[in-house]
């Protein structure tokens, strides 16, 4: 014990004590003057803020100390050793000690240790009878007094079944309390630790991972259900960790009671967990269909159980309360504009799936062009006219004799560049020069050179003789290879030319499809000569005096034509896209006999095209929280009658609409157990702030049990929580219905809430 002041100055106050005897008025009275001093006395020693420093004389050690099953009896006498040798030297140090242990049979160190045990199970359950590792921190932390010194030691294999341990580690580190670990080697036996599978929609494969930790072989995981086996795994060894998948189908939405069980060398059983699988209703679908009348039923029996195929109006339809919307073959003027906006907002605002398809009636020529439905769709819809600029080949034939010489050679250039201006990117072009011999200047090429190409007329000069014949030829045979609608020769020279047989020729060229255009440069007399050359090659013939008159030459003709309608015939398709998409379908799809030539949008994914044009065929996107997919051909219709002998084409279209269907419901939901206590959470993922979700507890068979409704609280915009109490030992099954939709969640009993091995903090 130590006695301290934090304001030792004031101390010296106690000098001026013998003034009070004498102040105010001479001597006082003996009495008053002490009462006097000893009050100023101590008021002085206030000020000094006196502080009386103690130490505690005893330290506090609390030992959580793991005796569960997943440790042998080997490692839980090593173990409760550990804790005794602890406990002894710690007492030896005056200090307090408690020891926390989990399971066991007995009390292992004293018999006034808390004896923490796991809630009752099957006696065969084995590992899954738990370490709840959380519980016991918490425990040996509340028997450290707030304020004291003191530490924690915890003596496990750190298999831990609880998953909130992570907030009794919180706390302990809140209060700056250290813990000191002593790993304790874990029982080398197999396991099951998990069952965990994502809720289903009813006519799914439902699939289930069991994780089986531990070393072993010839092992086997069975799931059954009211006695009757469910799903079997083949035979497998584990080292360590091991996740096994099981499939099973089930026959109603709702909740399915399992039992997993792990046998070795198939008798004897390992292990034993209990779970609850969840199942939801079927896809539903809203069918909206005019041409292809009554398709609705064979789409029914392609499909399969897992969806509910029903129809309504357009108009009066409210689309929020399906999962899925079908638009197969229905003309605009069948889905009024007020009808497309309300089905526009429930896929971008509550995630409905949307699925175009169609020919003859949907589309373009179902008068989509335009309306509001199209600019939710992955392709780009063609007008009722397209302006299109039909490709040209152009050979340009410059005369570069010594006639040449002067203006006309630049006015010949001058006539070349103003050609070559008018070419797109994906005509073609190239240049002859003629001076006594023949010479490409430009050899045919994309048009789209411009530079290189004006380069090369640049560097053309008047030199030479004039031999105009095989020019001609030259150009000619440039054109006969050139993919174009149009081919044009264009002559310029100023007609000095030598004599030869050219109508036999051009008139040739001409029948090929090839047009001669003759171009007159300079003031000469040689017209007769060039503008026949010009009517036997069905061209034009032009004088061009001087740069004054130069003139701008039509080389082609802009026209429009009509977009493609609905093709007719038989196309080859090639898939594309991911296993996602496909699943376990075949790869190698029938032909089509009919689709809609449309291009998809930048950033559509394109899951199948027809060939030999590459067209998509099937092209998906998202749109808001929805998902829009767009078929070029009827699902049931004539464009896919070879598909209906393929024996994949209903599981890829169940597959096709289950994807495109609502993927996210209205409420995300969570079911969160501590003890005997569930937190419901339910985060709504619409955009709708009116939906508020309504809940019940119900049993294995769907009936509703405990409270009628549980009571939510919105705890923040759009988060909604409800609390309630439920026996550990017991699976809690959770409906909760918003909006028309119906959503389930369950947590399994906590004797098989979590494994051993999933030790790893909330």
């Amino acid at each position: 014990m130590e006695l301290s002041f934090l304001q030792p100055a004031w101390a010296f106050g106690l000098l001026a004590l013998p003034v009070l005897w004498f102040v105010p008025s001479g001597p006082l009275n003996r009495t008053q003057a002490a009462l006097r001093t000893v009050v100023f006395a101590l008021a002085i020693l206030a000020l000094t803020q006196p502080v009386l420093m103690t130490s505690a004389a005893r330290q506090h050690v609390a030992i959580a100390l793991d005796q569960s099953a997943s440790l042998t009896p080997a490692a839980r006498q090593d173990a409760a050793a550990a804790a005794a040798e602890i406990a002894a030297q710690a007492q030896s140090d005056d200090a307090s000690v408690r020891v926390v242990q989990l399971g066991g049979a007995a009390p292992a160190v004293d018999e006034r240790d808390r004896w923490l045990r796991p809630a009752p199970t099957d006696t065969s359950a084995g590992d899954s009878a738990g370490s709840p590792l959380g519980d016991a921190l918490a425990l040996a932390a509340q028997s450290i007094p707030r304020g004291m010194g003191g530490r924690l030691v915890l003596i496990s294999d750190g298999r831990a079944t609880d998953p909130h341990w992570g907030k009794a580690l919180g706390a302990i580190a809140a209060r700056d309390l250290p813990i000191h670990t002593l790993p304790v080697a874990a029982q080398e036996d197999v396991f099951l630790a998990n069952l965990r599978a994502r809720p289903t929609r009813f006519g799914e494969t439902l699939r289930a991972v069991v994780d089986v930790v531990g070393t072993g072989d010839g092992l086997a995981v069975a799931l059954a259900a009211g006695g009757q086996t469910l799903a079997q795994s083949g035979l497998f060894a584990s080292a360590g960790r091991r996740a096994v998948e099981l499939e099973i189908e089930v026959d109603a939405p709702g909740f399915v009671d399992v039992a997993t069980m792990l046998s070795a060398s198939g008798e004897t059983i390992k292990s034993r967990l209990q779970g609850v699988l969840v199942v939801d209703e079927p896809v539903r679908v809203l069918y909206l269909g005019e041409r292809q009348q009554g398709a609705a039923e064979p789409l029914t029996t392609l499909l399969g159980a897992g969806f509910k195929v029903s129809g309504a109006a357009p108009a009066d339809a409210d689309f929020r309360a399906f999962d899925l919307v079908v638009v197969d073959d229905l003309p605009a003027r069948a889905l009024p504009e007020a009808a497309q906006q309300r089905l526009l907002a429930a896929v971008r605002d509550h995630g409905v799936g949307l699925l175009h398809s169609g020919g003859a009636a949907a589309f373009s020529d179902g008068g989509y062009r335009g309306a509001p439905l199209a600019e939710a769709l992955p392709v780009e819809l063609s007008g009722e006219e397209d302006k299109i600029d039909p490709s040209v080949g152009l050979a340009i034939i410059i005369d570069t004799s010594g006639s040449m010489g002067g203006s006309r050679i630049e006015l010949a250039k001058q006539i070349a560049r103003i050609a070559v201006r008018r070419m797109q990117p994906h005509d073609r072009i190239g240049i002859v020069e003629f001076y006594g011999a023949k010479h490409w200047a430009v050899p045919m090429q994309p048009a789209s050179n411009k530079i290189e190409i004006d380069r090369a007329i640049g560097r053309m000069k008047a030199i030479g003789g004039t031999v105009l014949y095989p020019a001609i030829q030259e150009a000619y045979y440039g054109l006969r290879n050139v993919n174009t609608r149009y081919k044009h020769i264009l002559l310029i020279t100023d007609a000095g030319v030598e004599d030869s047989n050219y109508e036999a020729m051009v008139r040739r060229i001409a029948k090929d499809g090839i047009n001669v255009s003759t171009i007159l440069v300079g003031q000469g007399g040689h017209n007769l000569i060039m503008s026949d050359i010009a009517n036997w090659g069905r061209g034009r013939f032009y004088a061009v005096g001087d740069q004054f008159s130069l003139v701008e030459l039509i080389l082609k003709q802009p026209a429009t034509r009509k977009p493609p309608r609905y093709k007719q015939g038989e196309f080859p398709t090639r898939a594309l896209g991911g296993r996602g998409w496909w699943g376990d379908a075949a790869r190698e799809t029938p032909p089509v006999l009919g689709y809609v030539e449309v291009e998809a949008r930048p950033g559509a994914e394109t899951l199948l095209e027809a060939l030999p044009g590459g067209h998509p065929l099937l092209a998906t996107w998202r749109h808001g929280l929805g998902r829009v997919t767009a078929f070029m051909t009827e699902p049931v219709g004539a464009g896919t009658a070879r598909w209906r002998d393929w024996p994949d084409y209903g599981a890829l279209l169940a597959r096709l609409l289950a994807r495109t269907a609502a993927d996210n419901p209205q409420f995300a939901l969570t079911l969160a157990r501590r003890h005997d206590t569930f937190t419901l959470s339910a985060l709504r993922t619409t955009r709708d702030s009116t939906l508020v979700p309504t809940a019940h507890l119900v049993d294995a068979a769907g009936a509703k049990v405990g409270t009628p409704q549980l009571a939510f609280r919105e705890q923040a915009p759009g988060l909604f929580e409800a609390r309630f109490r439920w026996p550990r030992s017991d699976a809690a099954r959770v409906v909760v219905a918003a909006g028309g939709h119906t959503l389930r969640v369950a947590a399994a009993p906590a004797s098989a809430a979590v494994g051993e091995a999933d030790h790893l903090p909330d």
